[in-house]
């Protein structure tokens, strides 16, 4: 049963903020997955930033999470999904949770309350015979089957079949697939102008923000250089830039972008104004830089004349 918590905060910004919880039980086993929600309405100028998943639950983890934006006339509507879990058989309570709405040069912080929640370690009531979770009947004696050994032996072996033929079929498809209309620079140029278009940044979206632009940049960098950049982890990228024929200039923009970009894709940091305004202005100007531009044929001498 959903227990859902309600906290009206008095914002000191433009307008006040609605904070609720939504929590899927207040009891649970170890190793259970409870699902929380926070949603707020924040005014449409402000970006919320979330607490760090990583250290800011106390003894919960945090096993996956999402965030969702609704715009509505005078305000938007903010949501955050988790689903988190527990690994200890000690009482624990949910701490309360920081939000930081930022709007302008003004900052504001919305706290979800704290949620105690019980530990359950009997699965029934009936007191002549309790069950404990994840305990084991009694198991007979003698030679262990090694059943389970081949069987999992036998699905690491289909799984790595299968993931090389998915790879194959994948490669295939790439190469067959005709290259796009659009010259690489016009290509990412209208990919970019339409990132911007989404205003990811403005709704507190970094992370979706830095994926789409390194994904962005990747492309531009495996048309324009014929490359397998799409493909390539941040240490084979690396690894390329210093093999390429790129200038100094350009290597040290694809070297800082590719370095910065990976603790917000896959650590969650949350980089401050001036690094995700810089993370767009550096794309934009590697492409720029290294826009091919055709060659223009030399003029004539004053008096020659054509053959």
């Amino acid at each position: 049963m959903k227990s859902p918590i309600f906290i009206l905060i008095g914002a000191t910004i433009a307008h006040a903020a609605v904070l609720s919880t939504t929590i899927s039980q207040d009891s649970l086993f170890v190793g259970d997955l409870i699902h929380l929600n926070i949603s707020m309405l924040v005014p449409k100028t402000a970006t919320v930033i979330p607490p760090s998943t990583d250290t800011g639950f106390g003894k919960f983890i945090v096993k996956e999470w999402n965030s969702n934006k609704a715009e509505k006339r005078t305000v938007d509507s903010l949501s955050f999904n988790y689903v988190i879990t527990l690994y200890t058989t000690e009482q624990c309570t949910l701490p309360s949770l920081p939000y930081v709405q930022v709007e302008g040069d003004k900052k504001d912080t919305l706290y979800s309350q704290k949620l105690p929640l019980r530990i359950v370690l009997v699965k029934n009531t009936d007191s002549t015979n309790p069950s404990i979770k994840g305990l084991k009947p009694q198991q007979t004696v003698g030679s262990p089957s090694m059943a389970w050994l081949w069987l999992v032996l036998g699905l690491c072996i289909a799984g790595a079949i299968l993931h090389a033929l998915m790879r194959h079929i994948k490669s295939r498809k790439k190469t067959q697939t005709a290259a796009p209309s659009k010259p690489p620079y016009e290509e990412a140029m209208e990919a970019l102008s339409l990132l911007d278009a989404k205003h990811y940044l403005s709704k507190g979206m970094v992370r979706e923000y830095v994926f789409e632009l390194s994904d962005i940049f990747k492309r531009y960098i495996e048309r324009r250089f014929g490359t397998n950049a799409a493909e390539f982890t941040t240490e084979e990228m690396l690894d390329w830039t210093k093999r390429s024929a790129l200038q100094a200039t350009e290597r040290k923009i694809a070297e800082w972008f590719f370095s910065a970009a990976d603790p917000v894709k896959f650590a969650k940091w949350l980089p401050d104004v001036n690094t995700l305004d810089r993370f767009g202005k550096e794309v934009r100007q590697f492409v720029e830089q290294t826009h091919p531009r055709p060659e223009t044929a030399p003029k004539p001498m004053e008096g020659a004349h054509a053959p």
